[in-house]
């Protein structure tokens, strides 16, 4: 990717803070993984268009109909593998960045094979919703200090934390699955459904959506939920957050804002335009100060 390209792809966001070019330039360089390439997934549209220029995706479907609801492709993508259309989507704005992709899923026997794909990756983004998959990539990532950036679109909800591994915490812990330490290949991923579903399940959630969705939710009867509006917001969370992180991993300063960690997630609910923080350990809601940007904490959370 040339110097000019990249200039003129980002051009219009230089000017506000944080976004130098030494920034820039630390985002073209930056390795990052995609791990699900739906909704979730879809953050690998701003993740180019911000600056990114080298990924990797792993994703075995196909795209459908369904799919367009929240994915920027055209009909005429539907029956192409998503990783191929993704890579064809992010060299049309692009043409000079880098994408590996991998047309397959993510089983409780691929931790090894995973862990060579992310040697050298910068960030992972976790955009699915399948278990096996959600642990190993928590795992792997966990043990090679990968930070992992993730945000439940099906919550109905913007909400995103990143995985710093710097403080003990990971998928499994912060979901209080009971699974940390047994192999991979022993867990019983389908009982840990109910458990993954409720695990950010932030003040007010549930009733985003339906009694009859929500237990479908749980039970694992219907698929996640994606309504492309709260994809979008979550994917704009994301990407800002992976954003804040290479910030942070290069060493550039980062005014008026940190990274949001684990067991914090951040939340903006757009049905009540209430925006907070909640921890998933503890269940405390934290309500952003402004100007000052502190956050002030509630020992319970209503409701």
């Amino acid at each position: 990717m040339t110097e000019t390209y990249r200039n003129e792809l980002v051009d219009r966001q230089q000017g506000f803070i944080n976004f130098t070019p030494e920034l820039h330039a630390a985002l073209a360089a930056s390795r990052v993984a995609v791990i699900g390439a739906g909704g979730n997934g879809s953050v690998l549209d701003l993740l180019v268009r911000s600056g990114f220029a080298r990924f990797i995706i792993i994703d075995h479907d196909r795209v459908e109909g369904t799919n367009l609801n929240r994915l920027p492709f055209g009909r005429s993508a539907i029956g192409m593998p998503k990783t191929a259309a993704w890579k064809q989507h992010l060299q049309s704005i692009n043409p000079g960045c880098e994408v590996t992709v991998f047309e397959r899923p993510i089983t409780r026997n691929d931790s090894a094979w995973l862990a060579e794909i992310l040697s050298g990756v910068d960030l992972v983004f976790l955009g699915t919703t399948d278990m096996e998959a959600n642990l190993v990539t928590g795992r792997v990532a966990a043990a090679a200090g990968i930070r992992m950036i993730v945000g439940p679109a099906s919550s109905g909800s913007c909400i995103v934390s990143t995985f710093t591994h710097d403080n003990g915490l990971d998928v499994e812990t912060a979901g209080r699955f009971g699974t940390s330490g047994t192999p991979l290949e022993e867990i019983d991923y389908e009982a840990l459904r109910p458990l993954y579903a409720k695990a950010m399940a932030f003040p007010g959630r549930k009733g985003n959506v339906t009694p009859e969705t929500w237990e479908g939710l749980l039970t694992g009867s219907l698929p996640a939920r994606s309504c492309g509006i709260f994809v979008r917001l979550t994917n704009a969370a994301m990407a800002l957050e992976g954003i804040k992180n290479i910030t942070v991993l290069r060493g550039l300063p980062l005014e008026r804002t940190k990274v949001v960690a684990m067991p914090e997630v951040q939340v903006f609910d757009p049905w009540s335009g209430c925006a907070y923080r909640f921890n998933v350990l503890t269940g405390a809601v934290g309500i952003p100060q402004w100007p000052d940007g502190t956050v002030r904490w509630q020992e319970k959370a209503a409701g």
